[in-house]
C-alpha cells in the first residue's frame, strides 16, 4: 500500500499557514495592523521647515514627520474630521478603505486621496505634485517612456510596476526639472515621490512604506 500522500498532506497545512502569515506581515508593513475592515488610513507629509509637527485628526494623534518626510499611517473610521497640523486647521473628509496623505505646506493643508495598495507581486510608484502651475510627467530616464504621466498641481498619480532599479526624471511638460535619486523597488512596497519647491528649484523626496 502506498502511504506517500499522508505525510505530504500533513506538510501542506504548515506551509499554507506560513505563506498566509508572510502575506499578513507584508501588508502590515504598509498600513497599521489591527485596523477594522472599513477604516480609512491617513499619514502626514511635512512640506515645511518645522522640525516637529503637532498633528491631530479629531482625537487621534498622528506620529511626527520630519521636514520633507512623511509619518506612518494611522487608521480612523470614515467620516469628517477637524484636522490640526503644524498650526494649520482644516476639515478633512475620509472614506472607507481609502488611503490619504495630508501634506502640510507653508500655506495650507492639502489632502491627497488614493486606493490602498495591497499587491505582494508589484511595487507602487506614487507621484505627489506640490508645485503650483505645473503638470508633471515622470519618465524612466531622460529619453525613456512615461512612468506616471500628466500629474496636475496639487494632485497625485500612481502606477503599479515590476520591482526593478528605477532611475526617474521629472518633467514639467517638455521641460526637465530634476532627476530623482535612484531607488531599487521591492515587491509589496509603496514608493512615494514628493515634488515640492518651485520650477526653478525643485525638491524631490522619496518616502517608502
Amino acid at each position: 500500500m502506498n502511504k506517500t500522500p499522508f505525510p505530504i498532506r500533513r506538510l501542506t497545512l504548515p506551509l499554507a499557514t506560513a505563506l498566509a502569515a508572510a502575506a499578513l506581515q507584508a501588508q502590515a508593513g504598509l498600513y497599521p495592523p489591527a485596523a477594522p475592515p472599513d477604516s480609512a488610513f491617513v499619514r502626514v507629509f511635512n512640506d515645511t521647515t518645522q522640525g516637529r509637527l503637532d498633528a491631530q485628526l479629531g482625537d487621534k494623534r498622528v506620529p511626527d514627520a520630519a521636514p520633507m518626510d512623511a509619518s506612518s499611517y494611522v487608521f480612523l473610521p470614515p467620516g469628517r474630521y477637524d484636522a490640526k497640523i503644524g498650526g494649520k486647521s482644516d476639515k478633512l473628509s475620509l472614506e472607507t478603505r481609502r488611503c490619504y496623505t495630508a501634506a502640510l505646506t507653508p500655506a495650507e493643508i492639502r489632502l491627497f486621496d488614493q486606493a490602498c495598495f495591497n499587491s505582494q507581486l508589484k511595487s507602487l510608484i506614487s507621484v505627489y505634485n506640490l508645485v503650483d502651475g505645473t503638470t508633471l510627467t515622470v519618465k524612466a530616464g531622460d529619453n525613456g517612456p512615461a512612468v506616471v504621466d500628466a500629474v496636475a498641481a496639487n494632485a497625485a498619480g500612481h502606477r503599479e510596476v515590476n520591482p526593478v532599479k528605477a532611475s526617474l526624471v521629472v518633467f514639467n511638460g517638455d521641460t526637465r526639472l530634476a532627476a530623482a535619486k535612484p531607488v531599487t523597488l521591492e515587491r509589496g512596497k509603496v514608493y512615494s515621490l514628493f515634488v515640492t519647491g518651485t520650477t526653478a528649484s525643485p525638491v524631490l523626496t522619496w518616502v517608502v512604506n
